[in-house]
């Protein structure tokens, strides 16, 4: 690398400037599998400008690197690959967006629509976060008999509960 990749760059309000942020990256390290000096302070300012968002190329304006394809360059290194993909799964785990949340947020843009079209498009959206258009899921019971139907509809009380499994006592009110 040439000094002016190691150059000190002018610090951005999210990236580490002091020795206890620089503390508190390096003491997530092992958590990452990696050991402490393993990145270089420069790499660390990329690894942190990538997972705030940043383009590789403006990470690496921020790191203090000296073009994009450098930066580029040490943003595939296996190390800082690590370090980044320990920071995304930290953040995966943090996002906790329910079914309550998305419903808040569509009543929030039904209150905001601006006409009817738009309420329309949230209602079906609600619609289908709570399964409501779906067809109903109760359970099916078919019972296949050997008789006709006017065989059935000869057959007495009794012996149609007895055909579909209950006592004969099933259609008579509790008496306790």
């Amino acid at each position: 690398m040439s000094a002016a990749n190691l150059q000190e760059p002018e610090q951005p309000d999210n990236l580490p400037s002091t020795d206890a942020e620089r503390l508190a990256l390096e003491s997530q390290l092992p958590y990452m599998g990696l050991q402490i000096g393993e990145l270089t302070v420069q790499q660390e300012r990329l690894v942190l400008g990538i997972v705030s968002g940043m383009s590789v190329a403006a990470a690496g304006r921020a790191a203090g690197y000296a073009s994009s394809s450098t930066a580029l360059d040490a943003s595939k290194r296996p190390a800082v690959q690590t370090a980044i993909n320990y920071y995304r799964e930290q953040m995966r785990e943090q996002v906790n967006f329910t079914r309550e949340n998305a419903h808040m947020l569509y009543m929030e843009a039904y209150s905001a629509a601006a006409n009817a079209t738009e309420m329309k498009n949230t209602v079906d959206s609600l619609v289908k976060l709570h399964g409501l258009g779906m067809p109903d899921q109760a359970t099916q019971i078919n019972v296949n008999i050997n008789t006709s139907a006017k065989q059935l509809e000869r057959m007495s009380d009794e012996e149609l509960l007895q055909i579909a499994g209950k006592r004969g006592n099933y259609l008579e009110p509790d008496k306790s």
